[in-house]
């Protein structure tokens, strides 16, 4: 005698075997029906919803992000801190620092956030600017000596 196990899925097997290959197609042939009479009302009502919603939420949304920033913008100070060397070379300038660094620091307290090294190095090009040297003297004063 079988047992129950295989009873229900002798008769599963058959279910499946001789009624889903009739009730697929029909449902399948009834999501497309409802979705060609739905579709266009439902992707109007959607549209006019998200528009009313948008219209209720743009003055709140706008007054949060204004708020927003300006308490980022008071909240930070930004510094930068380096030394820039000049040299004036044939043709231009150059400007450099390897030691600049920016730093965003706590209004309030000055505590250090973040900080951002950034390598410094610009060439003006000055076309008509040329430099020649020939000789030079370099005189170093202590000012603390006088000499």
């Amino acid at each position: 005698m079988p047992d129950v196990n295989q009873f229900i899925a002798d008769l599963g097997e058959d279910i499946t075997e001789t009624f889903v290959p009739r009730v697929e197609p029909f449902i399948h042939e009834r999501g497309a029906a409802i979705a060609a009479l739905a579709g266009p009302e439902v992707q109007q009502f959607t549209d006019q919803l998200i528009k009313k919603i948008l219209a209720q939420q743009a003055d709140p949304v706008q007054a949060f992000l204004t708020g927003l920033i300006q308490d980022l913008a008071s909240r930070y100070r930004p510094e930068i801190t380096g030394n820039l060397t000049t040299r004036i070379v044939n043709t231009g300038i150059e400007i450099e620092s390897k030691d600049t660094k920016l730093e965003l620091k706590e209004q309030k307290t000055g505590k250090t956030i973040a900080s951002l090294d950034i390598p410094v190095f610009v060439k003006i090009q000055l076309n008509d600017f040329a430099v020649t040297l020939n000789s030079a003297t370099v005189k170093i004063q202590d000012p603390q000596i006088g000499g």
